[in-house]
């Protein structure tokens, strides 16, 4: 009985709130510069940047036999799509992707012939 006359009394998840003293949330403001930003011929004609040497080791640059099993492939490379054109007398392109499923490693390897 004296439990629970002070239950009913007190709530102890009520946390009361004083709506004057809470400020709106305020977006900052973006960058004038960020939209009117505009890409000029000299940008266009910059090389792209140099592919870190984890990602050549791909599953599609490999090469095994069916007696050993594929090597682990490197967690740079995992969830990364890649591509490999064949030379330009092979009408196919090779999209590869490998993926950790718990303490596996699932690799697919897509074959798509190229229309010319």
């Amino acid at each position: 009985m004296y439990i629970e006359r002070y239950a009913r009394a007190y709530r102890l998840n009520y946390v009361p709130e004083n709506v004057e003293s809470i400020s709106e949330f305020d977006m900052p403001p973006s960058p004038d510069s960020s939209y009117s930003w505009s890409l000029t011929d000299e940008d266009f004609a910059k090389e792209p940047p140099i592919v870190p040497s984890q990602l050549h080791l791909t599953v599609l640059g490999m090469q095994n036999t069916d007696e050993e099993a594929s090597p682990k492939p490197q967690h740079v490379v995992l969830n990364h799509l890649f591509i490999e054109k064949g030379s330009s007398s092979q009408s196919m392109v090779a999209l590869g992707l490998s993926h950790r499923f718990q303490s596996k490693y699932v690799t697919v390897v897509l074959y798509k012939p190229v229309r010319r």
